[in-house]
């Protein structure tokens, strides 16, 4: 039992280094970066900031005439009955005929709809350029996320590597006290569940790491692997704003704009509708000529008294609709529970900001606490642990005694990791909350 023990002590040597698996290491800023080009989210956001442009091009362009040219040519050929005898005849002269048209149309009252229309093309803008700052905050706490998560399982996988070194130089010092007689085999086989325990955590810090590159290099959008810059690893926040300062702007965030804004567009197409009750005043100019000839005098077109047949039209047209089948007022409902949603959805996220912004400073605060409280066990648990070693190699400690000490500073340091962890991702979404860094 003895040999078995001490042929598993070279395998905590060495302990091995973090794998990277060629990822590129970036800075977290370089990675937002990254995500805020190629996440699908902010590039759906961006479309609909293009789409907007296009629409409010559109609204003033609907206040000038629509203009139309279209040309017609045919060949007509065959025979015809002569009304006078009643026989057929052939069809004389050119069968080749040319038209020409060009019209334009003009709405000279709509009851108001292309006003209202405009009014909410502009609100809808409002919600592309609100969506495409959502979008990208959310895009930053997702890389975030996952670029702390590598943090977390590097700075584990440092955990994991001394409590492997400490592991095997317990494992060492056992098997030699058993070896002299001073120490029973249990110690050293209880040092060697301790170093194998020590090994199994550096392979899920490890793993955790892989894991965590894979999830950053997807939300950045890389063509690369990446990983988190090892010089991100130390935090230098800056101070937060007072609570009063959180939730005045907590009350303005991106998330509470864009349901503002979505109010803002159900209220602007639901007076758009009401404009269907209205009559509509169009006017139209259309200028036409046709000739018969063997060739395509296109060049007339615009020639108003030329050798060939010419037409200028001018109506004005009311259309009024009296009944259309209960269609308007089936929209006008449609209307009206599109912006009670709206409304509803806006007192929602009124009242889930405020909650949001009460769990994310209490986690915060609480995270903050934590990792002061962690730092303190950590150097306790060290001193402990040398002052255990030193009573070991004595004989006035068991290997209980150590091993409980090494397992108080295995734990705080994990500790220390989770809550700076938890302290980041804190950080992380009270920023999205907020709608600015923080």
């Amino acid at each position: 039992m003895v040999g078995a023990v001490l042929v598993a002590a070279p395998l905590g040597a060495q302990p091995p280094a973090v794998p990277e698996d060629g990822a590129r290491p970036v800075s977290l800023q370089e990675a937002i970066d990254m995500a805020s080009r190629n996440a699908p989210a902010a590039v759906q956001a961006r479309g609909l900031n293009r789409n907007a442009a296009a629409a409010r091009r559109q609204a003033v362009a609907s206040y000038f005439p629509t203009i139309n040219l279209s040309a017609t040519s045919g060949n007509t050929q065959g025979t015809t009955i002569n009304s006078f005898n009643g026989q057929l005849t052939a069809l004389s002269g050119n069968p080749w005929s040319y038209g020409n048209t060009l019209r334009m149309d003009l709405d000279l009252f709509d009851g108001g709809r292309r006003f209202s229309e405009a009014r909410r093309i502009r609100a809808t803008a409002d919600v592309a350029e609100v969506a495409a700052t959502t979008a990208r905050f959310d895009a930053t706490l997702q890389v975030k996320q996952q670029f702390y998560a590598a943090l977390a399982a590097r700075e584990s996988a440092a955990a994991a590597r001394a409590q492997l070194e400490q592991a095997d130089q317990q494992l060492k010092a056992s098997t030699a006290r058993v070896a002299a007689g001073v120490a029973t085999k249990s110690d050293s086989l209880r040092s060697a569940i301790l170093l194998g325990n020590a090994q199994l955590a550096v392979l899920t810090a490890e793993n955790d790491l892989r894991v965590a590159n894979a999830s950053l290099t997807r939300v950045s959008g890389s063509t690369t692997t990446i990983t988190a810059s090892a010089a991100d690893t130390l935090d230098t926040p800056v101070a937060l704003p007072s609570e009063v300062e959180l939730t005045m702007l907590a009350s303005d965030g991106p998330a509470i704009r864009l349901a503002q804004s979505n109010v803002a567009v159900a209220k602007a197409a639901k007076q758009s509708q009401r404009t269907s009750y209205l009559p509509t005043l169009g006017m139209s100019f259309q200028y036409a000529f046709n000739q018969n000839s063997a060739g395509f005098a296109g060049r007339n077109l615009l020639l108003v008294g030329s050798e060939h047949a010419t037409r200028q039209t001018m109506n004005f047209n009311i259309n009024y609709p009296l009944f259309n089948g209960l269609l308007r007022e089936s929209q006008s409902v449609q209307a009206d529970v599109t912006l009670t949603n709206a409304e509803a959805q806006l007192r929602d996220v009124q009242l889930a900001a405020k909650q949001n912004l009460t769990t994310n400073l209490r986690s915060l605060q609480n995270a903050m606490a934590r990792v002061q409280v962690q730092m303190a066990a950590i150097a306790a648990a060290e001193e402990d642990l040398r002052v255990q070693q030193q009573r070991y190699a004595l004989g006035a400690s068991t290997l209980l005694d150590l091993l409980t000490s090494q397992t108080t500073l295995n734990q705080a340091r994990q500790a220390l990791i989770q809550a700076r962890l938890d302290s980041r991702i804190a950080r992380a979404q009270l920023s999205v909350l907020i709608g600015r860094e923080l």
